[in-house]
Parts: C-alpha cells; structure tokens; sequence
C-alpha cells in the first residue's frame, strides 16, 4: 500500500512539473514579448470595452530591466482591467491588481501604438518574489530564462 502511494504521488509531482513546463513554453510562443521589468505608475480611469461595457481599467507603465523574448526597450505599457478611480474599485477575478514598485515577469502580446497586453490575461503576469522566484510558476528567473531560449529556438 506503502509503495502504491509512493508511486502515486511522485507520478502527481512529475505531471504537475510536465504541465507546468508546456505551459511555460506555451506562454513564451504566444508572446511577443517577455521582459522583466518593475511597476513604476499605475493609473486608472473609466473606459468603454469591445462589448459597450463601461469599467474601470489601469494603464500601468513598465520599466523593463530585461527582455527575454522580443526586443529590448526601457518603458513599456500596457493596459489591464481593474483599478481604483475615486473610492470605486474594479478587482477583477483572473487579473492580478499590480502596484507601484513591485517586480514582474510579463508575457505580452503588442496592441499596436505601443500598448500591451497580457497573454492569457492574468496568465500573463507573475510576480517575483524578494528571492527572485516566480510566484505562482514556482520556478527561479534563471530556471525561466533557460525555458524561454528553449522554446524561443523551436519552430
């Protein structure tokens, strides 16, 4: 019974490791870019999206320490749903509400003009810890940047 739940558990952890990588990979292909940059302004206003809803959304302005996938630029932005306007938040259940200083890793699509997007939404946001792991991938910025070059040279 010992071993039965021994195999069990460690074929968990491997599958878990295997989706982890494929979705890593999968992030890397459908972003035009991957950077690691700090928040350095967030701000929020009303808008109106695609389906004539009117929400609050944030323009956050990134300054990017590095590029691992795509060309380097300094600042970067990109524009999120979510925020504070006044005394009315909007938090939004997939996307991470960011702030001022805090140290990201972003997987972002280009929406022309210069803006980005996230891909997969909040999928496309990892925060980095003090120690400089990935929060929810768990992984290291070094074990990351060692998948984003292997999927960066496949077709």
């Amino acid at each position: 019974m010992r071993v039965l739940l021994v195999c069990l558990g460690v074929c968990v952890a491997v599958t878990s490791v295997a989706e982890g990588q494929d979705d890593v990979a999968a992030r890397v292909r459908t972003a035009d870019r991957v950077v690691v940059a700090t928040v350095s302004d967030v701000a929020s206003r009303f808008d109106v999206n695609q389906f004539g809803d009117r929400l609050i959304v944030s323009d956050i302005t990134l300054s990017v320490d590095e590029a691992m996938k795509g060309s380097f630029a300094p600042v970067l932005s990109m524009t999120v749903e979510g925020g504070t306007v006044g005394d009315l938040t909007l938090q939004v259940s997939d996307m991470p509400m960011v702030r001022r200083g805090e140290r990201l890793v972003l997987f972002l699509r280009e929406r022309g003009a210069g803006r980005h997007e996230p891909v997969g939404r909040g999928d496309g946001i990892e925060r980095l810890d003090r120690t400089g792991r990935l929060g929810r991938m768990g992984l290291s910025l070094d074990e990351l940047r060692t998948r984003a070059r292997g999927c960066a040279v496949r077709p």
